[in-house]
């Protein structure tokens, strides 16, 4: 969280390259979690959290699969999944 905060708070970049730093900041905190969650969860919270990684999983899925929509497209709504994943658990553990 707090990478993400400094590249809003700090950087100079021009908006697009500043949003795509986001991503990978989010996208790899994502695949950190994914890695500290143990494989069978017990906890409410952590359950949570694992839902909606897997869900994210199978829609960034279903959306590589689709053959109707441009390349420009699919990275957008693969950004916006990834930004939307990483707030809703980032709100569930408290760190919002």
């Amino acid at each position: 969280m707090e990478s993400r905060r400094e590249l809003v708070a700090y950087s100079k970049l021009e908006a697009v390259e500043m949003d795509r730093r986001a991503r990978e900041v989010e996208r790899t905190a994502l695949d950190e979690l994914r890695k500290l969650l143990p494989g069978t969860v017990a906890d409410q919270q952590l359950s949570q959290v694992h839902t909606k990684l897997m869900r994210m999983d199978e829609t960034l899925e279903d959306l590589a699969k689709r053959q109707d929509i441009q390349d420009r497209s699919r990275s957008l709504e693969r950004d916006d999944i990834t930004w939307r994943t990483f707030e809703d658990i980032s709100w569930l553990l408290g760190v919002l």
